[in-house]
């Protein structure tokens, strides 16, 4: 296949600090040029991903404004028609594809790893017809959502081999690892670590807007040998503090899309215990990989038996569910149904 692979056009592919789908998409790449297939790439000018075909920057550097996305749009009518691609995995607006919608026969999967508007999608279905389908990073992101019998939900995975874990290294303390805000739960880890009298390393940026929250719900605590700030963290000190995790404690307050640290929590061997929102009961298999709860009181039961969840199947179910592997082959086998 000549897979055309789309993003907007902010973040370089492979990103230079933060970028969460720039770092899936850069994976991605790599192995569906592994499985045999060409790979062109429409992104950021500044991108460098050596298993691309080619790969062409966008005219317009941001994503919204009446002027850029018609100028990207263009340009990417002007890509097709010059590279002639067999499927187009677009990770970008969708906005961006009303040409090759109206004057290809082009099929299109449009990937989205956050809230899905269902007013653009029911119109970009009305003008592509057959040739557009969607996935989505969880399958709650579609539960009676219009769009639903037109998404493949298809979880997003992590690097199964840097992330693993080391038996050698003792298993010493709770792991938070998130922006330091309410939705993100910092302040109901804290309250489990306190009453499970077990050490909380808390690591995560602190967001503009977010001070008074960390300066009110985290810094009292700061004081007590239990809790420990760390800041934000590279991928390095990820796997530093993952391999020393007893549980990792996902408390989220809100629907969130999929959550990569679960799995790179879960690749280390690290039972996650989560709230049940968002994709956690989709991610985490209550009892086998971690504990799905409800709230803090039933939190603190999950970690006092964390010992009886088995490592081995935690690393395990993650190589199975959530590897690049696994997830570029749903992704192909998505395509190959699409172009059959």
């Amino acid at each position: 296949m000549k897979i055309l692979i789309t993003v907007d056009p902010e973040i370089p592919v492979p990103p230079t600090n933060y970028g969460g789908i720039e770092r899936i998409v850069d994976s991605l790449i790599s192995a569906y040029k592994q499985n045999g297939h060409q790979v062109y790439l429409a992104a950021n000018p500044e991108s460098k991903n050596n298993d691309t075909v080619q790969t062409f920057g966008w005219p317009a550097l941001y994503s919204r404004g009446t002027l850029n996305v018609i100028k990207n749009a263009k340009y990417l009518y002007s890509v097709c028609k010059q590279i002639k691609p067999d499927i187009i995995h677009s990770f970008s607006r969708l906005l961006y594809l009303y040409p090759v919608f109206l004057n290809t026969k082009i099929p299109v999967l449009q990937t989205y790893q956050r809230a899905i508007s269902t007013k653009s999608t029911q119109l970009a279905l009305k003008v592509a017809g057959e040739k557009l389908h969607f996935t989505s990073c969880g399958e709650h992101m579609v539960h009676q959502h219009p769009i639903a019998d037109k998404c493949t939900p298809v979880h997003n995975f992590t690097d199964t081999d840097y992330y693993s874990d080391d038996v050698t290294i003792e298993k010493e303390f709770l792991f938070f690892l998130g922006r330091i805000e309410d939705i993100k739960g910092t302040r109901e880890a804290i309250e489990v670590a306190l009453e499970t009298k077990r050490k909380l390393i808390i690591a995560g940026n602190i967001q503009p807007g977010h001070d008074e929250y960390f300066n009110t719900n985290v810094k009292p605590h700061l004081n007590n040998p239990l809790i420990e700030y760390v800041g934000p963290v590279n991928d390095e000190q990820k796997l530093y503090y993952l391999q020393r995790s007893k549980a990792f404690l996902f408390p989220i307050k809100w629907e969130e899309p999929f959550g990569i640290v679960m799995a790179e929590a879960m690749a280390c061997g690290v039972p996650v215990i989560g709230f049940r929102r968002g994709s956690v009961p989709e991610v985490v298999n209550d009892g086998i990989t971690g504990y799905v709860v409800d709230n803090v009181e039933q939190m603190i039961t999950a970690v006092n038996k964390i010992d009886q969840i088995d490592r081995n199947n935690v690393r395990k179910e993650c190589e199975e569910r959530f590897s690049l592997d696994k997830i570029s082959k749903q992704y192909l086998s998505i395509f190959e149904s699409m172009l059959s």
